[in-house]
């Protein structure tokens, strides 16, 4: 039987195992741990709820072949719980009717959503005053209100719902959640950086990929509002680029401290990965240079067409580190 956690496979030996609980609850225990929450399990291609419980102890392991575990940190799950709440915002806002079904599963979602936005914003460390959160979920808590007063009229709710809520959603809430996620991929990925041992050191080196696409989304923002003459903004983003991107390299410096590696003779395609980090330092400095000649042009060529290229670049070597982590954990 193979056993991976996030397409990792595990060296484990089995010894008197006889069912799928007692070889998840260990993981599970580990998991928590570590700051990292089960998100799936998969046993040979069936998916069960991430919930470690009795169920488990009814699968016998004799015929299984492969259990996946998909585990997120604290952090990547309240993203994801963030991003949940602004896809559900977005996919009412392009509703054009509800009926009387609807009604109640909406006022759940508004229950739902001021119930979830609090929560997930301090668990980044964040204040409800940013982005105004705080005045827009007492304006939705109004909303909600008004929306219990007139539920037995269906005419009245559609009316509401589309000259009201809708334009609600639409210019105030979901373009202030979408400010709250930008700060918290920042913080995700710091909160994540943090607290690396050498229990958890090979996941968190080993998934420092999964990070790839929020760093390019902010690398893309950047390139997009220096083209459009947001010269202002982008130097906004160019800062929170700058940290999501030393928060990322510094579990790379962290493992290196605890098992003592040198990346100059980790290679890939003949070029190790000091040299590699030492290219992208010294493109950074190129773009730091442009900022402060306001060369706005240049920047924009050097994000798009550079950077980006030597952040892929790192990342492929990846799993060389871990492999390297690994033949010292033997």
């Amino acid at each position: 039987m193979n056993i991976f956690i996030n397409g990792k496979e595990l060296s484990v030996m089995l010894e008197n195992e006889k069912n799928a609980y007692e070889i998840l609850k260990p993981i599970e225990s580990w998991c928590n741990s570590n700051d990292f929450l089960i998100n799936k399990v998969n046993i040979d291609g069936r998916e069960l709820q991430p919930y470690i419980d009795e169920e488990y102890e009814t699968i016998a392991i004799d015929n299984v072949q492969k259990i996946e575990v998909e585990a997120l940190s604290h952090a990547e799950y309240s993203l994801y719980s963030i991003m949940s709440i602004i896809e559900y915002l977005q996919n009412v806002s392009n509703t054009e009717k509800i009926n009387e079904k609807d009604i109640l599963a909406l006022k759940d979602g508004m229950l739902w959503v001021l119930d979830s936005v609090p929560r997930t914003i301090f668990l980044f460390n964040m204040s409800l005053e940013s982005y105004n959160i705080i005045h827009i979920l007492k304006m939705l808590e109004v909303k909600l209100e008004r929306l219990n007063s007139i539920s037995e009229s269906l005419d009245k709710v559609n009316e509401f719902f589309n000259d009201d809520l809708k334009p609600f959603l639409n210019d105030k809430m979901i373009p202030a959640m979408e400010l709250v996620v930008e700060e918290a991929k920042i913080n995700t990925i710091a909160l994540f950086a943090n607290n690396i041992t050498e229990s958890n050191v090979l996941y968190k080196v080993g998934s420092l990929p999964k990070f790839l696409p929020l760093i390019l989304d902010i690398l893309d923002s950047i390139v997009n509002k220096l083209q459009s003459g947001n010269d202002k903004e982008a130097f906004i983003y160019a800062e929170k680029f700058s940290r999501i991107v030393s928060f990322s390299f510094s579990i790379l410096s962290n493992a290196a401290s605890l098992y003592s590696i040198d990346y100059s003779q980790i290679y890939l395609n003949s070029v190790s990965l000091s040299d590699a980090i030492s290219d992208f330092n010294n493109m950074m400095n190129n773009v730091l240079d442009a900022f402060a000649n306001e060369d706005y042009i240049s920047i924009a060529d050097l994000l798009e067409y550079e950077i980006k290229d030597r952040i892929e670049n790192i990342m492929n070597y990846i799993p060389l580190v871990e492999e390297y982590i690994e033949k010292l954990n033997v």
